[in-house]
């Protein structure tokens, strides 16, 4: 067999058809995401008419789009979160939704392979942003990469090609036309496309039947991917306006010499998951120093304590390094997109310290970004609201339902990878999964966690160690690497009991985060909490804390003490903004803490840390 990728085995994440989520807090969400929130998205873009734009499409209509540009996108997402959540739990009427929708794809798609309803209908002389129209705004190679990574994410799930040949046929489509001259100098405008085409690749690696089959071009997606990543920065003879989409679309200069995360937030996380996916096909070394440099910069310098990222509205950016306001804009779909990254850094990396960043953005943001009803949402996630924010039922740009969908689907998979004869626990989520003659399953034991590996043959089991876990032990003898605790198993049945606590502490961050100098957040294990109630006056949700240890209360919520001698409740700050729009902090000022902004002792590679009285962990 012909070989496009990277023949080095790397980490696979457990298929989300094999795992079984039983987590307290994490079954209950999912489902709720399944059952409510998967029908509800659905309901309401087709009552938006996204759906009969394929139709119109279909029937040569022109003019009556609905919606911007990239609702064609947004149900390409829609269709992949909702493959991967009914691949863990079927459900007949979504899955005849689906269907149906993707049969007016097929019907809509052009015989070259090309779809983009909001062009045919509204600007068909402006494809790409010529002739007076702006690429920025049409979104062309974005809803193609969704289109792309829905027909894979539903073959995989359902064994159906019906949408897997709608993607095949748009992305032979752009191979044939996008490239080095003589082909157009074209840069995605909102990266997908990167990462949609080298899963696309990796399908058909694993298959080649399935891609004689559809007439795949295979090795010329992976090709397009690393165009698109390369010819970042090349704007001589663009073949779309506006031809500089500069920092704000991360094309400021080639991928493999950026270092810094830029832009708009959500384009440059999903940009930089794709350099870190092709780094990992291809054993691009100058990609993967590109897509550690960038992690860093995120992880370490601009990661807000909720888990998102892009600090301002304007232009929904990433601020500069500590830039850190609370007010922040942080969408969800933002948060989505670092928690793909963060998956792509595993596989490139296998360094556990990649999901104390994810950790954050699952625990806290993804919960936080739709209400307990399952059919309200949010767009913003800040760290402090004056009682001027409300959940929504619905959105003129409702993207980020849809990358929740994908998000939702997909986190089972994360919770262990394998390699032949190695097991990696990423996450602390009770689960169970089963691959290649192996059982695993994680579930609740006094003082922690109990990890039961049943395998055919001698194994290398690895259990992250998290860092807010006290007190970490393992009940079988373990070394350490990159952050895991490695556990050599023979064949059968092993019991591994995880012992730690984790109790409310208070976490301060980093001595140049100015908006948090000399105030403390609180968090149990990787739990975020905040205060939430109605008040006269802003002034009243900032008190002053005593230096006094947080106290977990039997109902989940944590009680502090204020400096003058009186008590404040905090709940999870992912269950805030449930109850109509209500004042909400989450940094207090604290007692005893001013940091120095020129002692940087203890704070090499973090961000955020542990707070005492001494300042020290």
């Amino acid at each position: 067999m012909e070989h496009f990728l990277s023949t080095v085995e790397r980490p696979v994440f457990a298929s989300v058809r094999r795992v079984h989520v039983t987590d307290p807090f994490f079954a209950p969400y999912l489902e709720k995401i399944r059952s409510v929130t998967a029908p509800d998205v659905l309901r309401k873009f087709l009552a938006d008419g996204a759906v009969e734009n394929y139709e119109r499409v279909a029937r040569g209509e022109r003019g009556g789009h609905a919606g911007p540009p990239w609702y064609h996108g947004l149900i390409g997402e829609v269709i992949r979160g909702v493959s991967d959540l009914l691949a863990a739990k079927p459900d007949p009427e979504l899955e005849t939704q689906i269907n149906g929708i993707i049969e007016a794809i097929r019907r809509a798609q052009g015989e070259d392979g090309w779809l983009h309803p909001y062009v045919t209908l509204e600007r068909p002389r402006q494809l790409w942003g010529l002739n007076g129209g702006n690429a920025r705004w049409q979104h062309e190679t974005y809803d193609a990469g969704c289109l792309i990574e829905a027909g894979v994410h539903h073959y995989r799930a359902t064994g159906k090609t019906s949408l897997l040949a709608c993607s095949v046929k748009c992305a032979n489509y752009l191979t044939e036309h996008i490239g080095l001259p003589p082909k157009w100098n074209i840069v995605c405008e909102h990266s997908l496309a990167e990462s949609a085409l080298i899963s696309l690749e990796a399908l058909f690696e694993e298959e080649p039947e399935l891609a004689e089959k559809l007439g795949a071009r295979r090795g010329e997606y992976i090709r397009l991917a690393r165009f698109f990543i390369d010819n970042k920065g090349n704007h001589e003879n663009r073949h779309q306006f506006p031809a500089f989409l500069r920092e704000y679309a991360q094309d400021h200069r080639p991928g493999r010499e950026q270092r810094e995360a830029v832009g708009h937030a959500v384009r440059a996380t999903l940009f930089y998951t794709g350099m870190a996916e092709a780094a990992a096909a291809t054993e691009d070394a100058g990609l993967e120093t590109a897509a550690r440099a960038i992690w860093k910069d995120i992880s370490e310098t601009k990661l807000h304590i909720n888990g998102s990222v892009g600090a301002f509205r304007d232009d929904e950016r990433f601020g500069a390094q500590y830039e850190l306001p609370n007010d922040a804009y942080l969408e969800t779909c933002a948060g989505v997109g670092l928690l793909f990254f963060a998956a792509a850094m595993f596989r490139l990396t296998e360094e556990a310290s990649v999901w104390e960043t994810a950790e954050s953005t699952i625990v806290n943001l993804l919960p936080a970004a739709v209400g307990e009803d399952g059919t309200h949402y949010t767009y913003e996630n800040p760290l402090e609201s004056r009682g001027n924010r409300e959940r929504w039922s619905w959105h003129g740009c409702p993207c980020c339902p849809p990358m929740l969908l994908k998000a939702a689907g997909e986190l089972p998979s994360y919770v262990f990878a394998r390699r032949r004869g190695e097991i990696w626990m990423n996450l602390f989520i009770d689960a169970e999964t089963e691959w290649d003659g192996a059982k695993i399953r994680l579930e609740p034991a006094d003082g922690g966690k109990r990890l039961t590996a049943e395998v055919s043959e001698e194994a290398t089991v690895r259990i992250r160690i998290p860092s807010w876990a006290r007190g970490f032990t393992l009940s079988v003898p373990y070394t350490r690497e990159k952050g895991y605790a490695a556990v050599r198993i023979p064949a059968g049945i092993t019991e591994i009991l995880i012992k730690y606590k984790a109790d409310p502490v208070k976490i301060e961050a980093h001595p140049w985060a100015e908006a948090d100098r000399g105030r403390i957040a609180v968090k149990c294990g990787p739990v975020l909490y905040c205060a939430e109630k109605a008040v006269e006056k802003w002034e009243e949700l900032d008190p002053v804390l005593a230096d006094s240890v947080p106290v977990l209360n039997p109902d989940g919520t944590i009680t502090v003490k204020t400096a003058d001698g009186e008590s404040l409740t905090l709940i999870e700050y992912r269950r805030w903004n449930n109850n109509g729009p209500l004042p909400m902090r989450v940094w207090f000022r604290q007692e005893g803490c001013g940091p120095d902004p020129c002692d940087l002792a203890g704070w090499e590679g973090k961000l955020y840390r542990e707070w005492t009285s001494a300042g020290k962990k």
